[in-house]
């Protein structure tokens, strides 16, 4: 077992990496909350850093953890999956709406386009793509 300084300090970085998992979490919501998808593809991709630096993290603790340290990093770890599966289904749950919102613009425009419609200006020039 290393020093309790050491182990101290190991044990702080998984705990840093775990809270900035928690902390996307948060930023992630608030991007999905405000539909900013740049954000929140940025916050997605520093999460693979995040999620890799835990596991090095992890790795790097292994001589200072204990069973009981696992559990609760563990429990952390669940708590952040959960709340990310969450922020995926209602992700999908959007991208599917709007993918059916989508389909019946581009069906009333070819419902137009049929019916004599064909000169009348096109309002949203970027769907004319799925026609």
């Amino acid at each position: 077992m290393p020093p309790s300084a050491d182990r101290d300090a190991l044990r702080a970085a998984v705990d840093r990496e775990i809270a900035a998992l928690e902390d996307q979490c948060a930023e992630i919501e608030r991007a999905l909350t405000a539909k900013d998808w740049d954000a929140f593809a940025a916050v997605m991709a520093d999460a693979r850093r995040v999620t890799h630096a835990l596991e090095n993290a992890m790795e790097a603790a292994a001589p200072a953890r204990d069973a009981a340290y696992d559990a609760s990093v563990y429990e952390r770890a669940r708590r952040v999956h959960a709340i990310r599966e969450n922020q995926v289904a209602r992700l999908r749950t959007y991208n599917e709406a709007v993918a059916e919102k989508l389909g019946q613009i581009a069906q009333l425009k070819r419902f137009a386009k049929n019916v004599g419609a064909k000169s009348a200006p096109s309002r949203l020039a970027s769907l004319d793509r799925l026609t």
